[in-house]
């Protein structure tokens, strides 16, 4: 049962917690988040850690306003500092062809880490429960989910700590009620219309008939998971680097490795795992030079040429007219236009331009860059960033790519480029 004995004997098993933690307590006025919240304010001084509240109000239904103050009033009687935001979750949904859900948890997070920022906090705490862990673990079983997408919570997963995972809904509201912890009721909890309700109240109580203990059994078979993950990191260890808004890998030879990196970056980087549909059309495309999946909007993973970009695809419009000594950076590269050649580039002439490629630029003689991407197999996500430098139309350097020496040579120029990407 949840007593303050074991819940701080759990977090220290798990890790979950440490002395001199600064938490951010995610709390919604349910009884969940509320005793949470009661419970590391009984043992902030006794364990040493900080908290801090923060409430916000999706804008989904009527009664969330009085629950922010609700959750508020209840801060200020026990003296933590506590923080609010509102966000329109139904409206971002729309506008982003987002379920609900996904747009309230976006949005959500996206608060919280902004929050956390602000006071400089490394943790933000939920208060998701063993019953929420088994529910999901039945709602991806439906869905198709592979063995380590199956679960999608975790004690510790990176900045998010559930120090409640261990214990029932039950326990919670036992302890809330021991100790006279209010909390608000959301009405929509109730509603079997939508489908982790439906699992909650009419599928959950028909696997107790067959297993009274029917929860702890689902943590047993996670845990087990949990442990065959710890191993699998091991062997899934792509080295990737940022750029921009996103990732740059290496393709590796065995599929599986790819689906998983992939699936694993995806969900730390972006909140949730691309469904198992995206997933499997990334690799029955394997076989293609160059191809693009998105899973949601501009977000999704690009394959060209041995490499792969993870992120917000890759896409940029820029020109700079070149005329006088200067620098500019195009992330990655970092272009110095100077007087010598520590410096940059020397010119004898008026100006040249620098921008982005454009389908039909040529090279000295005619032939089209394009070829020459795709000669040196650059990727297709790198050639719509790199910086191209073109004197009357016609294209006499690309950073790592191209060069033209002659003429390089003819006017008195010498590149010197830092940065960037070199294939």
């Amino acid at each position: 049962m949840l007593s303050i004995e074991s819940f701080i004997e759990k977090i220290n098993d798990y890790s979950v917690i440490t002395e001199n933690d600064k938490i951010l307590v995610a709390v919604s006025g349910g009884v969940d988040s509320m005793t949470l919240l009661y419970i590391l304010n009984e043992i902030k001084e006794k364990i040493g850690i900080e908290i801090f509240c923060a409430t916000i109000d999706h804008g989904i239904r009527k009664e969330s306003k009085n629950e922010v103050i609700f959750v508020k009033k209840f801060c200020e009687r026990l003296n933590i500092p506590c923080f609010t935001s509102s966000i329109d979750a139904l409206g971002y949904a729309k506008e982003n062809k987002l379920t609900l859900e996904e747009a309230a948890r976006k949005l959500r997070y996206s608060i919280l880490r902004n929050f956390k920022k602000k006071l400089g906090v490394k943790k933000i705490a939920v208060a998701h429960n063993l019953n929420d862990l088994v529910e999901n673990v039945l709602f991806r079983i439906s869905r198709g989910t592979g063995p380590f997408g199956i679960y999608g919570m975790k004690p510790v997963s990176g900045d998010i700590i559930r120090p409640l995972l261990f214990y029932t809904r039950f326990e919670i509201e036992s302890f809330a009620k021991e100790n006279n912890i209010d909390f608000v009721v959301d009405k929509t909890n109730y509603d079997v219309k939508y489908t982790r309700n439906f699992i909650r109240h009419e599928i959950v109580p028909k696997f107790k008939k067959i297993n009274p203990a029917f929860e702890g059994a689902v943590f047993r078979f996670v845990e087990n998971l949990w442990e065959l993950e710890k191993f699998v990191d091991k062997k899934i260890n792509l080295e990737s680097v940022p750029l921009l808004n996103g990732i740059l890998f290496k393709i590796p030879d065995d599929d599986y490795v790819l689906i998983e990196f992939v699936r694993r970056q995806t969900l730390k980087h972006y909140g949730i795992a691309p469904d198992k549909e995206k997933l499997d059309r990334l690799k029955k495309n394997l076989s293609k030079t160059s191809f693009k999946v998105s899973f949601w909007g501009n977000y999704g993973v690009e394959i060209s040429y041995g490499y792969g970009f993870l992120g917000d695809f890759l896409s940029r419009k820029f020109r700079y007219e070149i005329n006088a000594p200067q620098e500019i950076y195009v992330e990655p590269f970092n272009i110095k236009i100077g007087k010598n050649d520590k410096d940059g580039i020397i010119f004898n002439k008026s100006s040249f331009v620098i921008r982005n490629w454009e389908f039909g630029d040529k090279i000295k003689g005619g032939k089209k860059l394009k070829e020459m991407f795709v000669r040196k197999k650059i990727p297709s996500f790198i050639r719509r960033i790199i910086p191209v430098f073109v004197d009357n139309e016609t294209v006499f350097f690309v950073p790592g790519v191209y060069v033209d020496k002659e003429s390089v040579s003819k006017e008195g120029l010498s590149v010197n480029v830092k940065g960037g990407l070199l294939f």
